[in-house]
């Protein structure tokens, strides 16, 4: 088993469900920092805002089964301990794989027109 931490690793994720399905189901639980989805793989890895919030989602779906329109996922806590947005040996391939990441601004204090 793998130890604590902020990422959380999804199996059984479907190519029809949605980067919303998935924060559907974690956000009532805190801030998700960044979220990657793993379509070759049918997975996903979302990172919370720290481990006690990933502690938290854990907890709550060991005693209620996750689902997304109608299909059973699994969570776990990830072997990685934070998501890297930029990998230096991709050289720009992402492999079919979708990333997305969320940045959250709580007080900004600069304000840009483009």
């Amino acid at each position: 088993m793998t130890g604590p931490s902020k990422v959380i690793h999804i199996r059984n994720v479907g190519h029809e469900m949605t980067e919303n399905d998935l924060l559907h189901l974690v956000q009532p639980f805190g801030m998700v920092t960044k979220l990657v989805i793993l379509r070759a793989k049918n997975q996903a890895l979302i990172q919370m805002h720290d481990v006690s919030t990933a502690a938290i989602v854990l907890q709550y779906y060991a005693a209620v089964q996750p689902s997304i329109r109608g299909r059973n996922i699994y969570m776990q806590f990830s072997s990685h301990q934070e998501l890297t947005t930029t990998d230096p040996n991709s050289l720009g391939s992402n492999n079919g794989e979708q990333v997305y990441c969320f940045s959250i601004v709580v007080k900004p204090m600069l304000h840009f027109t483009i």
